[in-house]
């Protein structure tokens, strides 16, 4: 059996199918300065260094897609994780990428991408092969990779006519910058409406952050345990593209 591969020119790899499937970046971020990169140097895998090296903080996929400053978007984890108890041992969490309404892609110094928070509804999805796999060195840099270059999809739909929000906010306002998110205004936790007609650009990191101080947190069950380990570990195994979720 072939021995997997987690080494740079892999990790290359990877970013020019990713490009292939959904476009480079879109060149409105910023670079990764050389104190962020010093700041994560040994805590997170090489191969998200890499990646930030490469293409800073962007966005991709015609804008579904944005990797994250992790530092930049401290306060907004703060806000959704300060005083929970999570399925995990206790450590920091960082967001390291983000969709259009302001959902994150957690990486916990230990369980690495093992939390994802849908901030329109306050859903938290905890991965518990992913925790268990950070154990396997190669596995933990294929994982960094996989993270950063997986599409997450919106999934919140108007109530009414049941298109997604994320197409109305771009059908609505065009495009969305990299400090910005779409938001309900007001708020789905505060109004319990998901209508089109309420969505508006809003600064990122401050909307996600308000969200976690007034939306009830709801820890949900891991779907992926109910296909066992060996899915994950299958995607996180393969020599192909990463999986995109962008529904488009």
């Amino acid at each position: 059996m072939e021995e997997l591969r987690s080494d740079p020119g892999w990790v290359e790899e990877q970013l020019e199918d990713f490009f292939r499937a959904e476009g480079g970046p879109l060149g409105v971020g910023k670079a990764a300065s050389p104190e962020v990169l010093e700041r994560f140097e040994g805590v997170f895998p090489a191969s998200i260094l890499q990646i930030w090296r490469t293409v800073g903080f962007d966005g991709f996929a015609n804008g579904r897609h944005w990797i994250t400053n992790p530092l930049e978007w401290a306060p907004a984890v703060e806000s959704w994780l300060e005083g929970l108890e999570l399925p995990f041992p206790d450590q920091r969490w960082w967001c390291i990428a983000r969709t259009p309404l302001g959902s994150m892609q957690l990486w916990g110094e230990i369980s690495g991408p093992a939390l994802n928070i849908v901030s329109v509804f306050g859903f938290l999805y905890p991965d518990f092969a992913s925790h268990r796999s950070m154990l396997d060195p190669v596995m933990r840099e294929r994982s960094g990779c996989v993270s950063l270059l997986t599409v997450l999809k919106d999934v919140a739909r108007d109530d009414v006519s049941r298109r997604r929000l994320v197409d109305e906010g771009f059908k609505k306002f065009g495009s969305l910058g990299p400090d910005e998110v779409f938001a309900l205004v007001p708020a789905y936790c505060l109004a319990g409406r998901l209508d089109a007609s309420l969505l508006a650009k809003e600064p990122a990191v401050a909307h996600v952050a308000f969200l976690g101080q007034n939306t009830e947190p709801e820890i949900r069950p891991d779907l992926m345990a109910s296909f066992g380990d060996a899915l994950v570990e299958q995607i996180v195994t393969q020599d192909n593209q990463p999986p995109s979720g962008s529904g488009r």
